[in-house]
């Protein structure tokens, strides 16, 4: 018999051409077999997860259903109706008894009273930012930066250089740095190919805006590349993302830009004016709805106007209605009250009567209103009233609810696949993850191929891995503003700089790439190896003038993959009494602050708080709250947000000799410093019981009066050979337990020069990006 399966005997359906061999299947059986048509049209009704089951039921049937004409035949039957999905915006509290699957997305359907978990959601706090395209949208993780999502069958693809872009980074002063970029997402009709188009814009300077395109083309490596023409001078936010209609990508412009177009297919540039809105404060909003551009004027809980561009050829807007909260009654007022509001999509009312525009909020509901805008609005979802996991928070700045697909489109591999599998990709990564960051960086231009393996996890992780265990490598921060380092080497062979006094000037020792300085009211994020530095801003709310030297620290979190800062504030605080409150809040790097339990102990004002395998430490404050015998630390859990209380070393005079903690060989460490003897004891926490064991006791008094344990602080320790780096404020040395011998390895003696800091820093290509607070 004649094999089956590699027929391809082409026939029309639905005005789309498919392979026959489904027909041609042999059955057992009297019945005769469906025709290829008839059965096409039936599965293009599945959703796609099904569909995709279907695929290995035989080699014909892959055959047919992964075909492009399937593909847009199942895309125009299986979505007859809109579908909604959504989130929480928060995830779902941890508890003992919870499951890693309670973070979901879910979906709905207009006249399907219940709500499906769709898929387990993947990302943190995702923004849903555009409308379907072909299956996908475009969502903004706070953690991840962008992917193209399609939740009908859970494929995400990461874009590349859009967690911490290398456009909004300190790269030199020669080249310009941008506050602000906006992403969207289109497809050219004409070569067939699906395009992201990113704007960087910067408000102070007048430095020109930029744009950059990534072309998706099966699967071949997508690279950012400059867009044909650039764009005219404007300023656009980032929570304002691009529209994409009529072939065009349409951005909204701040301060009464107008809108800038793009052209996906020849990436030129055009302009539209806003609609005529009255003056005033009032954000506005750009989305699509009834097939075109949408704009909203008005805040959530206040009038809405929503404007129409009808007549897109002669740029004709027209105002289609008032949404005015402040007229509905006081429940539906009170049951709608969100941040924002936008448009999903006109949808028929009961009984085929007059149409309604579908309305989403920032809480996740969902309601209709008359399509002037009046009436009583009709609330077809409540999420609160669903048996879900997290909460809605009403002051999200961004959409965690909009329309999907079903969709059978596919994107392959993602970008991190293809750059190493490749296997001369792979071999240059083995090669070049053993230079220095800044080696990397440089070479990093050499072509594209290298650049995007550069700035993959997957490198970025390797790369860290091996430079761990280096000897610490000393760097001096000459401007705490400008982030602003030069290596020791360069000092020695040059004018030596004369080093801040410890007390001027504190900073933490690495972790995970990044190091945590403060100065009077001021905290940084550094990264001394790339020049990366930004600034730490805790809100005044709970801020003001409550600083302390062990008011900040910073720890990682391996759940999340990010960086966490921890801020302690005092609100009272009396040494007589003992009496104090204090009050803690925690943040990851692309989080939001959240207020959590206090410690159970006041934490030193003057020892600086150190980190270590996935907790931070900080010294108990003596002279407040329970009297202690002893030395005690507080330390907070970064996976499970909690605190507890540990019995420190029985070292020195409680409450009097100088101490500070740090890691030390791996572990916590902590350090006392006898004053009256003139010694240093280093002190270490066994693993097993938690008891304490003195690892060494360094005896200054033979190299005095260079080191004295008065004015001596101990920086770290060296993996390699057990050595001890120590800092005078003139000088830096290493001391070897071994022999008890010290070798001074950068001094400045008498001599006079520019300041500096010593900073023990950690090489590493980590360059994360803080999320804003709003």
């Amino acid at each position: 018999m004649e094999d089956t399966h590699d027929l391809v005997d082409k026939r029309s359906i639905g005005g789309h051409k498919v392979g026959r061999t489904m027909a041609n299947q042999q059955y057992d059986g009297a019945s005769p077999s469906l025709p290829v048509d008839v059965v096409a049209e039936i599965l293009a009704y599945l959703p796609a997860k099904s569909v995709g089951r279907l695929l290995c039921l035989s080699r014909s049937w892959h055959a047919t259903l992964s075909s492009a004409p399937f593909f847009k035949l199942h895309l125009m039957r299986a979505n007859k109706k809109p579908k909604v999905f959504f989130c929480p915006t928060d995830e779902p509290p941890f508890s003992s008894e919870s499951d890693d699957d309670d973070y979901q997305f879910y979906a709905w359907q207009p006249g399907c009273a219940a709500v499906t978990k769709l898929l387990h959601n993947e990302f943190w706090c995702p923004a849903l930012l555009t409308r379907p395209l072909h299956g996908f949208v475009l969502v903004r993780c706070a953690l991840k930066g962008y992917y193209l999502f399609n939740p009908s069958t859970s494929e995400a693809q990461p874009l590349p250089d859009s967690r911490a872009p290398l456009k909004t980074a300190i790269r030199g002063f020669q080249l310009p740095i941008y506050s602000d970029v906006v992403y969207g997402f289109g497809y050219c009709s004409v070569s067939h190919k699906y395009k992201v188009g990113r704007i960087f814009s910067k408000e102070m300077d007048g430095a020109a805006p930029s744009c950059e395109v990534l072309v998706f083309k099966g699967d071949s490596l997508a690279y950012w590349r400059p867009a044909a023409s650039q764009p005219p001078m404007c300023v656009v936010e980032e929570k304002n993302p691009a529209v994409f209609l009529h072939g065009r990508l349409h951005f909204l412009c701040r301060d009464d830009g107008g809108i800038l177009t793009f052209n996906v297919g020849d990436e030129t540039f055009g302009w539209l004016p806003q609609p005529p809105c009255p003056p005033g404060k009032a954000p506005l909003r750009t989305t699509e709805l009834d097939g075109c551009l949408c704009v909203l004027h008005g805040h959530g809980d206040g009038p809405c106007n929503v404007w129409l561009l009808r007549d897109y050829a002669a740029r004709r807007w027209e105002k289609v209605c008032c949404i005015d909260p402040t007229a509905w009654p006081e429940l539906e007022r009170t049951l709608l009250q969100s941040h924002w509001l936008s448009p999903l999509g006109i949808c028929d009312g009961d009984n085929g009567s007059q149409r309604k525009i579908m309305v989403g909020t920032s809480t996740c509901m969902v309601f209709t209103v008359g399509i002037d805008g009046g009436g009583v609005p009709e609330i077809l979802l409540n999420p609160d009233e669903e048996d879900i996991a997290g909460e809605f928070d009403d002051s999200y700045d961004f959409p965690a609810i909009g329309l999907f697909e079903e969709s059978l489109v596919t994107f392959g591999k993602t970008t991190e696949d293809m750059v190493f599998s490749s296997p001369v990709t792979t071999a240059w990564s083995d090669v070049l993850k053993w230079l220095p960051a800044r080696s990397v960086l440089q070479l990093s231009l050499v072509c594209r191929e290298w650049r995007t393996m550069a700035t993959t996890d997957c490198f970025i992780r390797s790369h860290a891995a091996v430079h761990a265990t280096n000897s610490p490598r000393v760097m001096f921060l000459s401007d705490y503003l400008g982030g602003s380092f030069t290596s020791m080497e360069d000092n020695i062979n040059e004018r030596p700089r004369v080093m801040y006094h410890p007390g001027m000037f504190r900073c933490s020792q690495p972790c995970h790439g990044l190091n945590l300085g403060s100065w009077n009211h001021w905290d940084f994020l550094y990264n001394p190896t790339t020049g990366y530095h930004e600034s730490v801003y805790v809100e005044d709310s709970f801020r003001d003038d409550k600083s302390f030297v062990g008011r900040i620290a910073l720890g990682y979190d391996y759940d999340i993959d990010d960086h966490v800062i921890v801020s302690l504030a005092y609100e009272k605080k009396d040494m007589e009494t003992r009496d104090y409150e204090l009050e803690c809040h925690v943040r990851s790097l692309r989080g939001r602050w959240d207020l959590v339990d206090p410690p159970p102990r006041p934490v030193a004002i003057d020892v600086l708080p150190a980190y270590s395998d996935g907790k931070i430490y900080w010294v108990v404050e003596p002279k407040l709250g329970p009297c202690s015998a002893v030395w005690e630390l507080v330390a907070f859990d970064t996976w499970d947000r909690e605190f507890e209380v540990l019995q420190g070393p029985p070292c020195g005079d409680h409450g009097s000799d100088r101490v500070s903690i740090l890691e030390l060989y791996g572990m916590i460490g902590m350090v006392c410093y006898d004053e009256d003897n003139n010694a240093i004891d280093v002190w270490m926490m066994k693993d097993d019981d938690g008891a304490w064991c003195v690892k060494c006791r360094i005896e200054l008094d033979k190299f005095s009066p260079e080191y004295s344990s008065e004015g001596t602080t101990l920086l770290c320790t060296n993996p390699t050979d057990g050595r001890i780096l120590l800092n005078t404020g003139r000088s830096l040395g290493y001391y070897d337990p071994k022999t008890a011998a010290l070798q001074t390895i950068y001094t400045i003696g008498e001599q006079e020069g520019d300041f500096g800091f010593p900073v023990i820093v950690q090489d590493s290509l980590v360059q994360p990006f803080m999320k804003p607070t709003y």
